[in-house]
């Protein structure tokens, strides 16, 4: 049986809609790394908050300086059963328990996580589409120098 070469044919609109596909893919990329590092940040400062809050549960802090907003802190000495103020979202704060607010913190840096390993799978869910997208153009472009230096 002799085998037959199969002819693919790729129009010029062909190579229009993959290389604006490509382009779209890279441009939702940059976002997602954009979310991927805003994400990262965020666990990052829940992380230390967590960590200043665990060090004043145990009375390893006597002395620091409180952020009030604008870049501004002020000296505050914790006493012992303090409650702090937790950042909820919308605007809103309640008044937490530092345990309760431990917890708090790390049931919001377990989401946070799960957050940042979906977008670490799409970013390389994308990553390999355009990847391939550029291989394929790779490939059309050879195809095309070969053939018009057999003619």
């Amino acid at each position: 049986m002799a085998q037959q070469s199969q002819r693919i044919v790729i129009t010029r609109e062909d190579i229009e809609r993959l290389v604006e596909e490509r382009n779209s893919l890279a441009a939702l990329l940059d976002v997602v790394r954009q979310n991927l590092a805003l994400v990262t940040q965020s666990i990052n400062e829940l992380r230390s908050a967590k960590d200043m809050l665990t060090l004043l549960s145990k009375g390893g802090v006597q002395d620091t300086y409180a952020g009030v907003g604008g870049g501004v802190f002020i000296k505050a000495s914790p006493t012992q059963g303090e409650k702090v103020l937790v950042g909820v979202g919308a605007n809103y704060v309640i008044e937490m328990d530092i345990p309760y607010a431990i917890n708090y913190i790390d049931e919001r840096i377990k989401e946070f996580e799960d957050l940042r390993s979906k977008l670490e799978a799409q970013s390389a869910d994308i990553a390999k589409r355009i990847t391939d997208i550029d291989n394929f153009l790779l490939y059309i472009s050879a195809a095309l120098r070969q053939q018009q230096q057999t003619r």
